[in-house]
């Protein structure tokens, strides 16, 4: 098989199991098809010095997608560190679009080392924060000094009208994912063609990949626009429907039996 293939790999819910950690042996195999030619990128919605402890472990050379598309940093290579920023004027200016139809019981926003929250009373899941992290709380006014990367409101109503508030968003430049589960009630605005998507195109090119030679797998809503665009692109088995039915392929197991390593061996198996 030639080298110069692309494995892009999301995190949560792909390549980690409920415990958080990369198994053994899909740590050992990916490592060492790294080392072969076929380069291994993580994906993640976490920001970049989140993802590092997984990137040393599996002894990467490659850059990392952080923050959903957003980030795109080489830990060993300060020439490649691209950065998505929302302005603190545009940020308002949808709090306040959106505070006109919904009420909005906590405003989030992240650089790649701080979360800003405006309702330090507000509940927020523990698996919502990320390790490493430095919270601050304090209003818009007081928060919004610089741009952010990041843009969170948790809606007061769980049960919104999801049509209604993305209609909203038609002509901002802006659209939105609506999160579900655990996390009822939050949508996360992200800039229209800012998604991993896009920042797979920029890695793969930077790299010398086409994208027939990219090969990626992901869960969940923020790897919607990957799982649909990436001619090569796999939703996990245990993904939810709705993902699924975006993805042009199915993974056979799913993140607690190593499903990404399993699916790569096969990958590999038919390129030879």
């Amino acid at each position: 098989m030639k080298s110069n293939y692309l494995f892009v790999i999301d995190l949560d819910g792909t390549l980690l199991p409920s415990t958080k950690e990369i198994p053994f042996f899909t740590k050992r195999y990916l490592s060492k098809i790294n080392q072969q030619g076929c380069k291994v990128v993580l994906a993640s919605g976490r920001p970049a010095h989140n993802i590092r402890k997984f990137y040393d472990q599996l002894r990467l050379d490659t850059p990392i997608i952080a923050l959903n598309g957003l980030h795109i940093n080489h830990p060993d290579d300060d020439s490649i560190d691209s950065r998505v920023y929302f302005p603190p004027k545009k940020i308002k200016e949808i709090v306040n679009l959106v505070s006109k139809h919904f009420e909005v019981n906590n405003i989030i926003n992240e650089t790649d080392k701080y979360i800003y929250i405006t309702n330090n009373k507000a509940y927020l899941d523990p698996k919502f924060w990320l390790t490493n992290m430095k919270v601050v709380y304090g209003t818009l006014e007081e928060n919004l000094k610089n741009p952010v990367m990041t843009f969170l409101m948790e809606l007061k109503n769980r049960d919104f009208d999801q049509k209604k508030l993305k209609e909203l968003f038609i002509g901002t430049g802006c659209d939105v994912r609506c999160w579900i589960d655990d996390y009822q009630g939050y949508i996360e605005i992200y800039e229209e063609h800012s998604n991993k998507a896009r920042a797979i195109k920029i890695v793969a090119d930077e790299m010398k990949i086409s994208m027939e030679q990219v090969f990626a797998f992901g869960d969940d809503l923020n790897d919607i626009e990957m799982l649909r665009d990436i001619a090569n692109a796999y939703a996990m088995k245990n993904a939810p429907e709705h993902i699924k039915k975006i993805a042009h392929h199915l993974t056979k197991y799913d993140n607690e039996h190593e499903g990404v390593k399993k699916e790569i061996k096969r990958i590999r198996k038919k390129l030879k």
